[in-house]
């Protein structure tokens, strides 16, 4: 756990957690903001990047700027008054999956978050400008975590303030 956040009077919020991972990293971050928040979680699937070839099909698509088949997303979007959604940074875009499911989702909460996972030499501040631009309304709030700080358990702050916007 991180750093502690009160929770909010009154009617609980309904929250989703949303996200593509393709090696766990995300997985990671998704699980630490689930717990925090008592949200509920789904991964976003799609088979097409696993293994060392689904690497190179996750660069490449990332650049052309190529879109996934996903598997079906079993939660109901409507039911949630909020929606986080997470993925890693592929060749400074979001992963192609996550965009992939906000192009196909318009009808979406009125509160969005974003968390992206990244290696450390893309910039984030372009993948949320791309997120955006997928979006309906803005985005709530976002928060940009590096594989290696995830790991080393840095940056623990960020998150904190980044769920405190979510927690009602």
């Amino acid at each position: 756990m991180f750093l502690p956040v009160l929770q909010g009077k009154g009617i609980m919020t309904k929250t989703l957690i949303l996200y593509y991972s393709r090696t766990g990293t995300t997985d990671k971050l998704a699980m630490l903001l689930q717990q925090e928040l008592d949200a509920d979680i789904e991964p976003i699937r799609c088979g097409r990047y696993a293994g060392l070839w689904g690497y190179v099909r996750a660069a490449y698509d990332s650049l052309k700027r190529r879109l996934p088949d996903l598997e079906t997303v079993n939660a109901n979007l409507g039911d949630y008054d909020q929606l986080l959604v997470g993925g890693p940074i592929w060749t400074s875009y979001p992963a192609t999956p996550l965009r992939a499911f906000l192009k196909a989702n318009q009808s979406l909460p009125d509160r969005v978050g974003l968390f992206l996972t990244y290696g450390g030499h893309s910039p984030p501040e372009k993948a949320e400008a791309d997120i955006q631009g997928l979006l309906p309304g803005p985005l709530e709030g976002s928060v940009f975590v590096s594989a290696g700080d995830l790991a080393q358990g840095l940056k623990l702050h960020q998150l904190s303030e980044f769920v405190r916007m979510f927690k009602r």
